[in-house]
């Protein structure tokens, strides 16, 4: 059975020095898919792209690794994909000229054994100002609408979603019912949160504030139709470590394994 693997992973934008750490930690993954969240047409993450696409004079690059990052021209921040398969047919849910142009990304990878179609989303964050409320709002909006179109062909939505499940821990008073309404609809169009399926009462943060409150932002959702035989999906904390700290998020891994025949009809 050959076994497709995904990471996701919110970079902050990383400075020159920040993104050689990062840089080194991605290859010595065994992932095939990264989907990176926070990016910026900035020095840092153009860097990254350069690299891996092999556009860099170094001897260490052996991987060849093809790259899909959108740059808003109102350099707003969003979304990288960085695969070792070839990437197909990418489609971005927002005009160029639109900020929120690099924030959502649905792309397709070759894998030999089958293509998977991934959707990667870095979700505006929020204060209470209405400015900021209305964007993100609007966001979700759209990533609804656009998924209630393509949910029969998408497999995996995935990234930041600023955002917690409604029955979070603990819960926090500050997000509004729209934003939680946005991780339900997710349910409603045919996907699942595979995480809190395979773990049904653990609590686990990809993310902890300056007060020490843990966030669970970062997401693995997939397709109750995607045709694999299992599934694994996990957090990494790792790269927020003392040891590490590369960023302050922690990355999420999801395993999907996949064979010629058959499909994974397994409901929520």
């Amino acid at each position: 059975m050959e076994k497709i693997k995904l990471l996701t992973l919110n970079i902050g934008n990383p400075s020159y020095e920040r993104v050689q750490k990062q840089i080194q930690w991605i290859e010595n993954r065994e992932e095939d898919v990264f989907i990176l969240t926070e990016t910026k047409n900035s020095v840092g993450c153009n860097y990254m792209e350069q690299y891996f696409l092999g556009k860099m004079d170094t001897n260490s690059k052996k991987q060849k690794y093809y790259v899909s990052f959108p740059k808003s021209i109102t350099r707003d921040l969003g979304v990288m994909i960085i695969s070792k398969w070839p990437l197909a047919n990418a489609n971005f849910l927002f005009d160029q000229n639109i900020e929120y142009y690099g924030r959502a990304i649905d792309i397709e990878v070759e894998h030999p054994i089958r293509k998977i179609r991934v959707v990667g989303l870095y979700v505006p964050s929020r204060d209470r100002s209405e400015r900021k409320i209305l964007r993100k709002k609007f966001f979700l909006e759209e990533v609804v609408d656009y998924l209630s179109e393509n949910s029969s062909a998408v497999d995996v939505v995935c990234g930041d979603f600023n955002i917690l499940e409604r029955n979070h821990n603990p819960h926090y008073s500050t997000f509004f019912s729209w934003e939680y309404d946005f991780y339900d609809k997710l349910f409603d169009l045919g996907y699942c949160d595979i995480y809190r399926k395979l773990n049904p009462q653990k609590s686990e943060y990809s993310w902890v504030g300056r007060t020490k409150k843990g966030y669970r932002y970062d997401h693995m959702f997939i397709s109750n139709k995607i045709i694999c035989r299992n599934v694994n999906c996990n957090y990494l904390h790792e790269t927020r470590s003392d040891e590490n700290k590369f960023t302050d998020h922690s990355a999420m891994k999801l395993d999907v394994g996949f064979y010629e025949e058959g499909a994974y009809n397994e409901k929520n």
